[in-house]
């Protein structure tokens, strides 16, 4: 299996994050949200317009492929302190591989790497709906820890209960 992860900058390629988008949360949310809750989130937050603004604010979109075929997406936002891992969503398919793990150690690797300029961000922040067991399970098994509970209006008389959890980017 070859794993690769590849900036998404081209038209063609945040279509493909924004299909990949809308085939994972509908199947991997419809226990977690309502269909209309989805529906919001996914134009509010996953449509080719919403991925182009949150582009344009500095969030940073990857393709994780295997294979050479999309498998899942990440984005990211650099803080002034922390990473804040804003998106991680595998393809059904390819779940339990193991790629959220090689994703988290992808990031390790760039954010340690002095090189880069990034020396003064030691920690990944994420937030996590506190009803997605499945995720917070993964997110625990790679070191992260739950810091707090937060409710947060996203709109449309809909809120999100998420848990914020962090980690430390460990040395070399």
């Amino acid at each position: 299996m070859r794993f690769d992860i590849m900036p998404v900058a081209t038209e063609k390629q945040i279509s493909e994050v924004e299909t990949a988008a809308y085939n994972v949360w509908r199947n991997y949310y419809k226990d977690i949200f309502s269909p209309e809750q989805i529906s919001y989130m996914l134009e509010k937050y996953q449509s080719k317009a919403a991925l182009k603004k949150q582009m344009s604010e500095g969030y940073i979109y990857y393709m994780i492929l295997v294979d050479q075929q999309l498998a899942g997406y990440m984005c990211v936002l650099v803080q002034s302190s922390y990473l804040y891992l804003a998106r991680l969503y595998i393809k059904a398919e390819y779940r339990r591989q193991g790629l959220a793990k090689r994703t988290i150690a992808h990031l390790d690797a760039v954010f340690r790497n002095p090189e880069l300029g990034f020396s003064h961000i030691r920690k990944m922040c994420l937030r996590v709906e506190r009803n997605n067991h499945f995720a917070i399970n993964v997110y625990e098994h790679l070191g992260f820890k739950k810091i707090r509970s937060e409710d947060t209006d996203i709109g449309n008389g809909f809120v999100c209960k998420e848990y914020v959890m962090e980690r430390a980017i460990p040395a070399k």
